[in-house]
């Protein structure tokens, strides 16, 4: 299936969960499953707000807490259960789960240092690497764009399923992806074509609902 040749473009609106306890803690989540901060808490209503008025016909998050708390808000205005897929879990960080990555945590810190010399293909002992996550996150994505061809769509997902999500909306090419730094402050309008159409909504701060041409991350 080609994500671009589908008769119908389809808009998905693409989000990192908000703020998680561990997030707030500063340790290493890959896939435990925490839940949300208040603050992503208030961060789930604040998306929930700006689609309100978006006619939903979808949506979809991983199997993990965090990104199924960030939904739960949208999907209670709009109607529409929460697709969970297994499929979208952020990346198995193995023996780095629960972990700090810097010096409290010196064994930790160095597997962290290693995994950087070759991001796409590491694999932190107990854990997957970033290919390994991409090959069943495009699978995810080709199953939700054939079941929603020509509607609108809502993915809350983590930061490296994101990555993976984002590049192929967007044609981007692969070895791009790991540059990709998505954060929860943004929601991305993305709809698919030849040529895809990208807009960046801001959910934070006094700029939340400004709407720029582009990405911002």
């Amino acid at each position: 299936m080609n994500f671009h040749t589908l008769s119908r473009p389809t808009t998905v609106y693409l989000v990192r969960h908000g703020e998680s306890q561990l997030n707030l803690e500063k340790r290493m989540s890959g896939q435990l499953d925490p839940a949300l901060s208040p603050e992503g808490i208030r961060q789930s209503q604040v998306l929930a707000d700006l689609l309100r008025e978006a006619r939903l016909t979808g949506i979809y998050s991983s199997s993990l807490r965090r990104t199924v708390e960030t939904a739960c808000p949208t999907a209670e205005i709009h109607g529409l259960p929460i697709q969970a897929r297994q499929a979208l879990n952020e990346l198995h960080l193995g023996v780095l789960e629960g972990r700090y990555r810097d010096e409290r945590d010196q064994e930790a810190m160095k597997l962290w240092e290693e995994r950087k010399k070759d991001k796409r293909h590491y694999r932190v002992p107990g854990g997957e690497s970033f290919v390994d996550l991409a090959e069943r996150v495009t699978a995810a994505l080709k199953e939700i764009l054939a079941a929603e061809e020509g509607g609108v769509v809502l993915i809350v997902g983590h930061r490296n399923t994101n990555r993976v999500l984002f590049g192929l909306l967007m044609q981007r090419p692969e070895k791009e992806w790991l540059d990709l730094d998505f954060r929860s402050r943004y929601l991305y309008e993305i709809t698919t074509g030849d040529q895809p159409q990208l807009t960046t909504i801001h959910l934070t701060g006094q700029q939340a609902g400004l709407r720029c041409e582009g990405l911002t991350v």
